[in-house]
């Protein structure tokens, strides 16, 4: 019975076009298969061996760690294998980081082939650098000194002319002188005929004594 016969599992190597690190990626990815189905195997052995000596707690931790691993095992080349032999890098690269842990949960081995595996795919995600062929190298230029251009005479001032008249200042006027005030006009002024006291002649009756003007 050769690997190839086994079902589920996945060709060793994929299409020619695939970039390096796709292609160890995926190299790495087939060897987590076969450990998942190792350990599997190793476990559902294990599991049943332990439940028939009394151990059903162990047992059934057991048992239950290899079908995880046999389901990752039978999820692989739907999941895994057929988006890189596609070219979607990212979805395989998801899966496998998410398979690598839950196999490094149940099983150890596994996962930790699977986690190694999704490291080397992350190298085709990298920026691409320019590559100078064997032999070639950068020659940086030369350095040239700077030309500075002279720097310009010095700014005069235009001679002043002799003849030249400042301008006469502008006073500002002087306020005008505001008007004297009229000198009050005198009261004409009237007798009382009987007391003889002097006063307005607009007053009709004397304030001295009441007796009228007239």
């Amino acid at each position: 019975m050769t690997l190839a016969s086994i079902p589920y599992l996945a060709k060793n190597a994929g299409p020619e076009w695939l970039p390096a690190a796709v292609a160890q990626g995926r190299q790495f990815a087939y060897w987590g298969q076969l450990a998942l189905l190792f350990m599997a195997a190793v476990l559902l052995v294990a599991g049943t061996f332990n439940v028939i000596s009394a151990g059903y707690s162990i047992g059934a931790y057991t048992i239950i760690a290899g079908a995880v691993n046999l389901l990752l095992y039978a999820m692989m080349p739907s999941t895994v294998f057929a988006p890189l032999d596609q070219g979607r890098f990212r979805e395989a690269s998801d899966r496998m980081l998410i398979w690598g842990v839950v196999g490094l949960l149940f099983g150890v081995v596994g996962g930790l082939v699977l986690l190694v595996a999704y490291v080397k795919l992350q190298d085709v995600f990298q920026p691409q650098y320019q590559q100078y062929p064997p032999g070639q190298y950068y020659e940086q230029p030369l350095y040239q000194q700077p030309q500075y251009q002279p720097a310009p005479p010095p700014y005069q001032a235009p001679a002043m002319v002799d003849n030249e008249v400042a301008p006469a200042e502008v006073k500002d006027p002087e306020p005008e002188p505001a008007p004297a005030p009229e000198p009050p006009r005198k009261a004409e002024m009237a007798k009382c005929r009987n007391c003889g006291v002097q006063y307005p002649s607009f007053m009709r009756n004397c304030p001295n004594c009441g007796a009228p003007r007239n």
